[in-house]
């Protein structure tokens, strides 16, 4: 029920949206009962002729209002004739016909309306909560359980969200008009026909609890699919290398069929509701079609022509009731999609702006790490008790052995994470009271694994910036090394270079980084192992780029080839979660019993 609330809600920016949507309704609910009431005076003109009405105008209620307005209707009709009744019956037929439909076109787009915004907004809601959350949050959610709940989780709701308009609200008034009338003609029949009503809610309310564990596991299934998808096109090389393509088939094989054996129980409680409503409303329209055969031969208490009207009325009454009836069956299957999308919008933030942040436009003294611990997961600590200090303008090296935590020192800079415990200070600022903006406005990181986007080549440097001109822009790749291998490309700085790159080499990507690093001005540089999977030629045209980037700036370089960090101001060597050695490179180097000198006898003696 919060659930359903929480979508209700979304609902308030569109009142006069759903006010013009009721009114459409209603309006196309008289006109679908007046199209079919004017079978009764069609009928009796073309089998039985006019004759006034007697006796009947006494009853009271429903049935006395009823044979009223019948009596005034008929003489409006029959007081020129039968064959002018005829005309004149033909013509409301076609002008109520044609107000219906005209109506219900009208009634569809205001639902298609409601329903798309709405759409538009949670979807927007949950990019942009994607957009905030922490790094950590990725590594621990498969990417393919995020598109699932980017795509199918909405259709669901979009489904929920049309089953609650275009049904819950259109199909209620159509049936309680249309059972104005089946009252006014007989109550006993009408008693008959809905006496089976209790029965097929308390049905349909069972299957629709069923339908919604089914729904979640559906969803849940779709995810791993999805994510086993996104795996095969970002593995896509390491599959062919090691020909594990059956092996991966297999593995989607058998997911799929996972997922069939769950979709088709879902089907199969969500498809059992129409017929068992339907079976039961021709069950009771049989017992209709006695009672009101028994009334006209042997009671002589209803007039034929009412009896097949209310045999129209009756049939016309089973489809709404058949739509409603699968109302909430649907609000069953997209209210567990809605709650996997508000589990994302309402996700903590990990990271999170402080209540008076500071602006800080300038760098202008000194990074320090004080006493900085940090984990991923509880228990398993990647730094510990770190300090160290970064002046403006130097460069600083932090090395290390895979996996000692180098990047993750860059990470907490960058407040991609917060510490565990201890701070770290820039111009003796705490960076959890920096404007989270202004802090990474300063920093620039070009990294490892490079990653642009499917767009052309001048987008993916210009990333998020504005006015850059084309001698700007020119200049600025020139320096970068990369404006020779641009122009040499198909459409040169148009040209698109494909997902994450793919029509580039790994020199060319890297280059584009530095670039777009460049144009930024950062005044703190991180480099992380920007060169480490580069070929010599490459490494030496990047290299080079690198030395006029890092000029003049606050540069911290995470190296694996100690070759790139030799005239770092600063060097800081990392194991075993600590920092273990701080000094010059000619420092370091000197200390036989020190793990810098290790690893660099290990890398040039190879």
């Amino acid at each position: 029920m919060k659930t359903y609330k929480r979508l209700v809600g979304y609902l308030k920016e569109f009142k006069r949206v759903i006010v013009l949507y009721i009114f459409t309704s209603f309006m196309f609910s008289i006109f679908s009962v007046f199209s079919v009431y004017l079978t009764i005076p069609l009928l009796k003109t073309l089998f039985l002729g006019y004759t006034q009405s007697t006796g009947q105008e006494s009853a009271s209620g429903i049935s006395g209002l009823y044979n009223k307005l019948q009596n005034i209707f008929e003489q409006f009709i029959f007081s020129s004739g039968k064959e002018s009744a005829l005309i004149t019956i033909c013509l409301m037929i076609i002008t109520a016909f044609l107000l219906k439909n005209v109506t219900g076109f009208i009634q569809s787009l205001l639902m298609q309306t409601i329903e798309n915004k709405m759409a538009v907004k949670i979807r927007y809601q949950l990019y942009e909560r994607i957009n905030t959350l922490s790094l950590r949050f990725f590594t621990q959610e498969k990417t393919g359980n995020l598109l699932s709940r980017m795509t199918n989780d909405m259709t669901n709701i979009q489904s929920g969200i049309s089953a609650l308009f275009y049904d819950l609200l259109k199909e209620p008034l159509v049936i309680i008009i249309f059972l104005f009338l089946a009252l006014s003609i007989s109550w006993q029949m009408t008693l008959i026909a809905f006496i089976v009503f209790p029965i097929t809610i308390f049905l349909i309310s069972k299957i629709g609890a069923s339908l919604k564990r089914r729904s979640i596991r559906v969803q849940e299934k779709l995810s791993d699919l999805l994510n086993i998808v996104t795996e095969t096109i970002y593995g896509a090389k390491v599959i062919r290398i090691f020909s594990a393509e059956k092996y991966r088939n297999n593995i989607f094989t058998r997911e799929l069929n996972n997922l069939y054996r769950l979709t088709m129980r879902s089907v199969r409680a969500s498809e059992l509701t129409s017929p068992v409503t339907e079976v039961l409303s021709i069950v009771s329209g049989v017992f209709v079609i006695w009672f009101g055969g028994r009334e006209i031969i042997i009671n002589n208490n209803l007039k034929p022509e009412e009896f097949l009207g209310f045999l129209f009325i009756l049939f016309q009454i089973i489809p709404p009731i058949k739509n409603l009836s699968t109302v909430y069956n649907r609000l069953q299957k997209s209210l567990p999609s809605a709650d996997r999308i508000f589990e994302i919008i309402d996700h903590p933030l990990e990271v999170q702006e402080s209540a008076k942040p500071v602006e800080l436009k300038n760098f202008s003294t000194d990074i320090v790490l004080k006493d900085v611990s940090f984990f991923y997961e509880q228990g398993k600590t990647v730094l510990e008790n770190i300090n160290l200090k970064i002046g403006k303008s130097e460069i600083v090296a932090i090395v290390g052995s895979s996996g000692a935590g180098k990047s993750t020192i860059a990470d907490l800079i960058s407040r991609f994470y917060d510490v565990t415990s201890g701070g770290i200070f820039i111009d003796g600022i705490n960076v959890k009271d920096l404007e989270i903006a202004s802090l990474r406005k300063l920093i620039c990181i070009v990294p490892q694994e490079i990653i642009l986007f499917n767009d052309t080549i001048r987008n993916n440097i210009i990333f998020g910036m504005e006015d850059v001109s084309e001698e700007t822009l020119h200049n600025i790749c020139k320096y970068a090394n990369a404006h020779e291998f641009i122009i040499n490309t198909e459409n040169g700085y148009d040209t698109v270079i494909g997902e994450r790159g793919l029509k580039l080499s790994g020199g060319q990507k890297q280059r584009l980084s530095i670039a777009r690093a460049l144009l930024r001005n950062p005044q703190i540089l991180i480099l992380d192992e920007a060169t480490s999977s580069l070929d010599n030629e490459s490494e030496k045209l990047v290299q080079e780029a690198l030395e006029k980037l890092m000029s003049n700036r606050t540069s911290i370089v995470i190296a694996h080839r100690l070759s790139t960090i030799i005239n770092a101001d600063n060097i800081f060597v990392i194991d075993n979660t600590r920092i273990v050695q701080q000094g010059t490179h000619n420092e370091l180097i000197n200390d036989d019993k020190g793990i810098y000198k290790k690893l660099y006898e290990i890398q040039f003696t190879q």
